[in-house]
């Protein structure tokens, strides 16, 4: 195995030419001895020496900070949020005071102890922050780090969960995912994804990332005919079924766009619409339900584009009965074979692949699975997909400049 320093893992600097594997293996065995080891010194400090008085400032808004500041609780202070967009309307964010860049700068002169945490989404905004805190000597985590420090899974939405604790414990079982992979890239890409969540250094999965153009259908693992039927689960507002028609140039059989999502639908409905009297029409078919292994009513959060998702059972109570949707099985949605299953479902696709059992096993179908909202995905998906059809082949891309849209794909 290839020597490395704790700093060449978690800055990904002074590596050379390295093996991707050897550098998961190398933030493995640090997580291990020291699961905090990405975690700035002087922020570990000021966190031991003031625990709960710890003060926070929230640098940008993004859907990240405000998953941070509803799972905070009172494990630390948060002071206020920093968007110079917004600080000159004397608005809030998630009730926390929006300030300006040179009002934080004034609040750390006054308490050197703040500590920032950058929890913007997008990369450029990400290193605006950064590069503030480096040249003013303020201590700041990534959201990442943030989570790792304060102890937040319990309290946390499962798709921004830490994954740290599961990689480190199911170690072997990623390199045995290792063999599977169709090709280089698909390797490069697991274990770059593997130590980001180790490390909590976006540099890992930036440099394997492609564009979010590229999702689903410009991968380079398969290409696809003029008779391909899709089933698109969590249609969103038609992003994949209209890839589908874009990439194919309208030459397709079939799209079953599944959403269950009452704002999205009504989405859904408008680009139906779109299409009426076209050759498409009868291509096209809306199913406002949710998919599952077994048919059901669950509660359901609508947010509309692409956050919806079941609702688990601790939430199910303040959901109003409007608000649930069915659930039913792939099996019992489709009534012709499909080439394509793409599954997009927030944390809902294990359940949806085994509610899909019949028509994989009939016809094997490409399947386009996310595998980003659980910890366990990147391991369950394809132990499941195996149990139901072996042999498939399985590639691996990442598509944006975040920690979404990691995809298995198997055909």
């Amino acid at each position: 195995m290839q020597s490395f320093t704790p700093d060449s893992v978690l800055t990904r600097l002074a590596l050379g030419a390295f093996d991707p594997r050897d550098a998961f293996l190398a933030a493995v065995d640090l997580y291990r001895k020291d699961p905090l080891f990405c975690v700035p010194a002087r922020a570990r400090e000021i966190l031991a020496r003031r625990g709960a008085d710890m003060p926070i400032v929230m640098l940008g808004r993004s859907d990240f900070g405000a998953n941070f500041m509803t799972a905070l609780g009172k494990r630390a202070r948060l002071v206020s949020v920093v968007d110079d967009f917004r600080s000159h309307r004397g608005e809030q964010f998630h009730g926390v005071d929006i300030v300006s860049t040179d009002r934080f700068l004034e609040m750390v002169k006054q308490d050197p102890d703040i500590v920032a945490v950058n929890a913007c989404r997008y990369d450029f905004s990400k290193r605006f922050f950064d590069d503030l805190c480096r040249n003013h000597g303020i201590p700041c985590m990534n959201f990442e780090q943030g989570v790792r420090a304060l102890g937040l899974n319990d309290t946390l939405d499962h798709r921004v969960a830490d994954w740290g604790e599961v990689i480190a414990a199911r170690c072997e079982a990623y390199l045995k995912l290792e063999r599977r992979m169709a090709d280089p890239y698909s390797v490069e890409t697991l274990y770059a994804v593997l130590t980001f969540h180790l490390t909590c250094n976006p540099e890992w999965y930036l440099n394997v990332a492609r564009p979010y153009s590229t999702l689903y259908f410009r991968t380079g693992l398969f290409s696809f005919s003029e008779h391909e039927k899709m089933v698109d689960c969590g249609a969103s507002i038609a992003e994949s079924t209209t890839a589908l028609i874009g990439v194919t140039q309208g030459r397709y059989d079939r799209s079953w766009m599944i959403e269950p999502d009452k704002i999205n639908v009504a989405t859904l409905q408008g680009f139906l619409r779109k299409y009426a009297g076209t050759a498409h029409e009868k291509k096209l078919s809306l199913h406002p339900v949710a998919v599952g292994e077994h048919p059901a009513e669950v509660p359901f959060q609508h947010l509309g584009t692409h956050g919806g998702s079941v609702l688990p059972p601790a939430r199910a109570q303040i959901c109003p009965p409007a608000d649930y949707v069915r659930i039913q099985r792939i099996d019992d949605i489709v009534d012709d074979q499909p080439t394509i299953i793409k599954m997009d479902v927030e944390g809902f696709e294990m359940p949806a692949l085994k509610g899909a059992t019949g028509v994989i096993r009939a016809g094997r179908p490409k399947l386009m699975v996310s595998a980003y909202h659980r910890s366990s995905d990147l391991l369950d998906i394809p132990a499941l997909v195996d149990s139901i059809a072996p042999d498939y082949k399985i590639g691996l891309r990442h598509h944006t400049e975040d920690r979404w849209d990691t995809c298995l794909y198997f055909f």
